[in-house]
């Protein structure tokens, strides 16, 4: 992978890097060792000067061999360039290889599109998402282009659309309880005083058959956030076999959780980016017309 900066003052190649480019120590050093620079097409050393308004090109090394066995479902692809993937990712389908999920991982899958693809990258996760929550997924297909969205601080706003028990007595309103593992599991989590802060914002876009269809963003991401804060406020998702009253049948697989909105400035480009997308678990009037009339204030 190729990358450009026009030097805004003078350096040495590892120093502009690092102020200019939010490139780190360590990447700097695997660049030194796999990686190359170039001024205008002729080649560089890390210690050598650039001067104001130099254009410094930067080539990334590139992986031999893919971490795992690329797999061969196809995605559901809302958007791609040169540096970022976003996918829409089926309720069911693990995230990340495991010893419980070995095969059929989005990560496996994304590495078989890189494959058809010829292109040798790597899967790095901007955003997460638990085996049976559907959505968009975020991905960065390089290593320094995942740092950016920390290094430099990008805003990246995420929405969820679920459909949870019961009907709210309060529309809208803030879950604000720190959340802890539970004892003797791996897995669960709950709502603990010694936790880690947490907070969650909601919002009823409809109610239907004792059940509410809400709109919820997220201030801190633990895991099984909104699961845990719904539950501990009597309103389970549906569909949660874990925190709720269990399966659905009306659910293909898993909880009635839904990443449906992804906003964030796109790290290299500086584009600002906005994505929508609708869950199967409730009809889009529920999720998106509702939404509009409340963001309207009608």
């Amino acid at each position: 992978m190729k990358k450009e900066f026009i030097v805004k003052k003078e350096g040495r190649v590892q120093d502009v890097l690092r102020r200019e480019a939010s490139i780190s120590r360590r990447m700097v050093r695997e660049l030194k060792k796999h990686g190359r620079f170039e001024r205008d097409g002729w080649p560089l050393e890390h210690y050598d000067m650039l001067s104001e308004e130099d254009r410094l090109s930067v080539f990334f090394p590139e992986i031999e061999v893919y971490p795992y066995e690329p797999g061969h479902e196809p995605l559901d692809v809302v958007y791609e360039d040169e540096d970022l993937l976003l996918i829409n990712k089926p309720a069911g389908i693990a995230v990340t290889p495991s010893a419980i999920h070995p095969h059929n991982t989005v990560v496996q899958n994304v590495l078989g599109h890189y494959e058809r693809q010829n292109l040798k990258r790597t899967v790095h996760l901007v955003t997460r998402l638990d085996k049976d929550t559907s959505g968009l997924l975020l991905i960065a297909k390089h290593p320094y282009i995942h740092s950016l969205f920390y290094n430099r601080e990008q805003k990246l706003s995420r929405t969820y659309v679920a459909l949870a028990e019961g009907i709210l007595k309060e529309k809208s309103g803030s879950v604000k309880s720190p959340i802890g593992r539970a004892k003797d599991s791996i897995i669960q989590r709950e709502v603990l005083s010694e936790g880690k802060p947490a907070v969650t914002h909601y919002e009823v876009l409809k109610e239907e058959e004792a059940r509410s269809v809400l709109r919820l963003k997220l201030e801190t991401g633990r895991t099984h956030q909104i699961r845990v804060h719904l539950s501990s406020i009597g309103h389970p998702l549906v569909g949660d076999t874990l925190y709720g009253e269990g399966d659905d049948f009306r659910l293909t697989s898993g909880q009635a959780l839904h990443s449906a909105e992804l906003a964030f400035t796109h790290p290299w480009t500086g584009e600002e980016m906005h994505f929508h997308s609708s869950p199967s678990f409730c009809s889009k009037e529920a999720n998106f017309s509702g939404w509009k009339e409340r963001e309207e204030g009608t």
